[in-house]
């Protein structure tokens, strides 16, 4: 069985509706889990063990466990807890696109802590102590050197993290939610015909991928604008 376009076309409209929904969740965890990710970070690099300890748990149980499961832990398993039940929280544990939100930007964050962790060890010691002697404090050094220096090198690492979230996001269906693989299985079934929606998710994932990959360039260029300057 071929690629059906007339069947492809009738798709679109569904198919970028359940885009939506995967977006719907996969921008929220960016926005979240990028500031979550840089305190985690700093407590990872701290000199007090206990909490350096804490962090490193939080990095490595959300990056060991995979997202289905813990998608599954935080939508089937917190709703059925007795204090969960009881309180305020059961109305965002029993809607599954809080639970996606929360479970992926755990999951995102648990990536990125490590990420961070390793760019801001890389920027110079010399450049640190240069700001000190200046006069700048701890905070001010961290936030206006250390930091934009550590995402810029740490910026193609976090490109493909990025692209690997977008794609994890297929995970959605699991928890009920019609993202966009959803919409498409749910087109295999009722048209019988195994190619041409699968083709045309994997097309509009693609499509986000470069999107991704086209803004994170840009990005880059302006974060090196000083470079080519120079040159």
């Amino acid at each position: 069985m071929g690629f059906d376009i007339e069947l492809a076309w009738r798709l679109l409209p569904a198919l970028l509706q359940g885009a939506g929904v995967t977006l719907g969740v996969f921008v929220p965890c960016l926005v979240l889990g990028l500031p979550l990710s840089i305190r985690i970070a700093v407590w990872r690099l701290s000199t007090n063990p206990i909490v350096s300890g804490l962090a490193w748990f939080f990095a490595m149980f959300f990056r060991g466990v995979p997202a289905l499961i813990l998608l599954y832990m935080i939508y089937n398993g917190l709703a059925t807890v007795g204090f969960v039940r009881n309180t305020a929280l059961w109305g965002v544990f029993v809607d599954p696109y809080y639970c996606a939100v929360i479970g992926f930007t755990l999951n995102h964050t648990g990536f990125l802590v490590e990420l961070l962790r390793g760019a801001i060890q890389a920027v110079p010691v010399g450049v640190i102590e240069a700001s000190k002697s200046l006069g700048m404090s701890k905070r001010k050094t961290f936030f206006l050197i250390t930091l934009p220096l550590a995402m810029r090198y740490g910026l193609s690492a976090y490109m493909n993290e990025v692209i690997l979230f977008v794609k994890g996001t297929a995970a959605l269906g699991a928890i009920t939610l019609l993202d966009l693989l959803a919409v498409a299985n749910t087109a295999v079934s009722t048209t019988y015909d195994p190619m041409t929606p699968l083709l045309m998710a994997a097309a509009i994932y693609w499509s986000m991928v470069q999107l991704i990959r086209f803004g994170f360039g840009h990005l880059e260029t302006y974060l090196n604008r000083h470079q080519q300057a120079v040159a």
